[in-house]
């Protein structure tokens, strides 16, 4: 499904300061800053309007990966985000998972510019 979709650059999203890649062919958010910094979108938690919450160490600038008694030693410096759905953050990534053909614009790129005739009359 995705061979057919013109190639794009990958939405950026800001998670308690780390800039992230939101692959939806990979279901994964990927650092931009090192790529081997990843993690799937499978271990969030969906909320009902569609979005993700989970709990993400600043350090690792990763999920935090610990126990509850790890949690509350550590709460003060682990933040809860909360994302939206996946059709806000990547609304073309949505479209193609949803078997959608891309959208085309209701605007042209460029406007036109409507030419007034001169009546054979020299500028």
């Amino acid at each position: 499904m995705w061979n057919n979709w013109p190639a794009r650059k990958l939405p950026e999203i800001n998670v308690a300061g780390t800039a992230f890649y939101l692959d939806l062919r990979l279901w994964e958010l990927r650092e931009v800053n090192d790529f081997s910094n990843k993690f799937s979108l499978n271990d969030l938690y969906d909320l009902p309007n569609g979005g993700f919450i989970f709990c993400f160490d600043p350090k690792t600038k990763n999920l935090f990966q610990g126990t509850q008694a790890a949690y509350d030693v550590r709460k003060h410096e682990l933040k809860v985000v909360r994302l939206p759905s996946i059709k806000k953050m990547d609304p073309v990534g949505w479209r193609v998972l949803e078997g959608l053909p891309p959208k085309k614009e209701m605007q042209p790129l460029l406007e036109k510019k409507k030419i007034k005739k001169s009546k054979g009359k020299k500028l």
